[in-house]
């Protein structure tokens, strides 16, 4: 298996593939997603080139964005993903399909993702941001047992011009440490 394929109790998270594009579009084209800047996706065109991307990443020899899909029962249910901000930080994100909310995945895919990065990155730090009104994504956050640091920040949302205040939580590697 390789070091880039992380099973948990429930899920199995691995790179994103180019035939994944239509149970990616899925989620990712899901109209009511509102509160995600890149989300939702008009057309499977536009998943097929996030997917395209995603995939040229991971041929990278350090990918500097790890796109990871989350399988459970073999079936794909959201993404997760990581990105360098800096040599020691990574930002973690995440969408799921409406399907599968409140029953926990995004947490233990979280913690999944915490570990890989602290244990298998070197990271120091991994933040996350979300619109203050996403109340499902803050949750997580702290259910990660990161801490908010920011809330004064902005985010403009360019398909329909809405402006909304954003959260940035964090955790590090003693904060990592100090709650196992």
């Amino acid at each position: 298996m390789s070091k880039n394929v992380i099973n948990t109790e429930r899920l199995t998270l691995r790179p994103v593939l180019t035939q994944d594009t239509d149970e990616i579009h899925k989620y990712a084209g899901d109209k009511s997603i509102d509160m995600m800047l890149f989300l939702p996706n008009d057309t499977v065109e536009q998943t097929a080139e996030f997917v395209r991307n995603a995939v040229l990443r991971w041929a990278d020899e350090k990918p500097s964005v790890m796109e990871f899909v989350m399988l459970y029962d073999g079936r794909i249910i959201g993404g997760i993903g990581l990105e360098a901000v800096d040599e020691v930080t990574y930002e973690i994100g995440w969408v799921l399909s409406k399907d599968y909310r409140n029953k926990g995945f995004t947490t233990e895919a979280g913690k999944a993702l915490l570990e890989y990065a602290f244990d298998v990155l070197s990271a120091d730090k991994v933040i996350a941001h979300c619109d203050i009104r996403n109340k499902a994504s803050e949750n997580v956050m702290k259910k990660l047992g990161m801490t908010l640091k920011d809330n004064s920040g902005t985010r403009l949302y360019e398909k329909t011009g809405v402006t909304s205040g954003e959260l940035m939580y964090c955790i590090d590697r003693q904060e990592k440490q100090n709650r196992k």
